[in-house]
C-alpha cells in the first residue's frame, strides 16, 4: 500500500531527525521547533474534529469512494467528502503524524523542570498514552467485529462494555492533554 509506505518514510525520516533536534537545544533555555509542534498539534486537532463530526454525522458525512473529493450542499448534512480509507483512517494519521512532530519540539527541550517544563513533559507522556490507547481501541473494535461474524453474542458484548470503558480512559486522556497544552501556552515567554 502506498500510503502505508509514505507514512513509514515520515516516521523514519521524523525519527532520524530526532538526534539533530536535539543537540540543536544545547545551551538554550527553550525548546526548538515551536513551528513543527504547532503544526503538530493542529493536525492532531483536526483528527480529532474531523473524526467526531463524521462519526456522529454533524456537519460532514464520509463516504467511501475510490477517489478523493468533496461536495457541499446547504442540506444537512452540509459536507460529504468521499475519499479510499476510513475516517478512523484519516484520524489515525494525522494524529501519529501530529504526535512526531510534537516530539521533535519536545525531544529539543534542555530542560523540563519548572512548570513549563512540567507541562511539556505530562503532555508527551499523554500523547504516548493517547497513541497506544487508540492502537488498543482499535484492537477491541475489531474483537467486536470478530465476534458478530463468528455469533458470539456473549464475546460480543464483553467487547462492546471493554469499549465503552475505553471511550471514558481515551476521551478523559485527551481532555487532560488539552489542559496541560492550555497551561503550558498560558505559562508561555
Amino acid at each position: 500500500m502506498v500510503p502505508v509506505k509514505r507514512f513509514m518514510a515520515f516516521f523514519l525520516s521524523t525519527l532520524l531527525m530526532a538526534p539533530l533536534v536535539m543537540a540543536e537545544g544545547e545551551g538554550e533555555l527553550e525548546a526548538g521547533y515551536g513551528g513543527l509542534t504547532a503544526l503538530g498539534v493542529g493536525l492532531i486537532a483536526v483528527g480529532v474534529v474531523y473524526y467526531s463530526l463524521t462519526k456522529r454525522k454533524l456537519l460532514i458525512v464520509h463516504k467511501k469512494s475510490s477517489e478523493w473529493g468533496f461536495e457541499i450542499r446547504p442540506a444537512h448534512p452540509y459536507v460529504t467528502v468521499f475519499g479510499p480509507v476510513y475516517p478512523i483512517t484519516i484520524h489515525h494519521f494525522l494524529t501519529i503524524t501530529g504526535t512526531l512532530l510534537a516530539f521533535v519540539h519536545f525531544l529539543s527541550s534542555p530542560t523540563y523542570s519548572g512548570l513549563r517544563g512540567g507541562t511539556g513533559l505530562g503532555m508527551a507522556i499523554l500523547l504516548i498514552l493517547l497513541n497506544l490507547s487508540g492502537f488498543f481501541g482499535r484492537y477491541v473494535y475489531g474483537r467486536i467485529l470478530i465476534a458478530a461474524k463468528k455469533h458470539d453474542r456473549r464475546k460480543a458484548r464483553r467487547f462492546v462494555g471493554l469499549l465503552g470503558y475505553w471511550k471514558t480512559v481515551h476521551t478523559a486522556l485527551a481532555v487532560l492533554f488539552a489542559i496541560l497544552l492550555a497551561v503550558h501556552l498560558a505559562i508561555g515567554d
